[in-house]
Formats: C-alpha cells, structure tokens, sequence
C-alpha cells in the first residue's frame, strides 16, 4: 500500500483538531469494506473519483486506524492530489 508523506505524518502525530480529506484506492477491498471502516472511524464517504478512487474524510486522530484497513491500494491527501476540495470556510 502506497501512502502520501502526509498520511504517514498524520498516522505518526495527528492533530487531535483536524479533519483528514483522503483520496483512497482500493485494491482487494470493495465499497461494503470502505464504508464499514469509516463507520468504524467515524469518518464519512464524500464522493467518488475518476478512475476509481474515492474521496473520504475523517478525524485526523483516526487516520492511523483507517489505514489499517485491508486491501487498500493508495492514500493520499487531497491537497496532494491537488484537488479543490470546499471545506465550508
């Protein structure tokens, strides 16, 4: 699994403050998986991606847990992928 060095830093020192948007890939999981994992997170399934990926949310606290996930491919911060994500402000 490919993790961002954003997501690695969240997993390692995550603020307990923010919210964590992620881009995910899966590999062997399927949508059933993902969104049991972020009920498990209390995180939220935001929309579907071109070419398969997914955009999700959740506190950054919980990244690590999320992370754990079987059968991911890919996570990445949206910034990363630089993505205009409207967080509200």
């Amino acid at each position: 699994m490919y993790l961002s060095h954003p997501v690695r830093r969240m997993r390692d020192d995550p603020f307990a403050d923010q919210t964590a948007t992620l881009v995910v890939e899966l590999d062997a999981a399927d949508r059933s998986d993902l969104d049991a994992t972020l009920d498990e997170v209390d995180g939220a399934f935001e929309r579907e991606l071109q070419l398969g990926s997914y955009l999700v949310s959740m506190p950054e606290t919980q990244v690590d847990a999320f992370c754990e996930m079987d059968g991911l491919a890919r996570v990445e911060t949206a910034n990363t992928l630089g993505l205009a994500i409207d967080d509200g402000e």
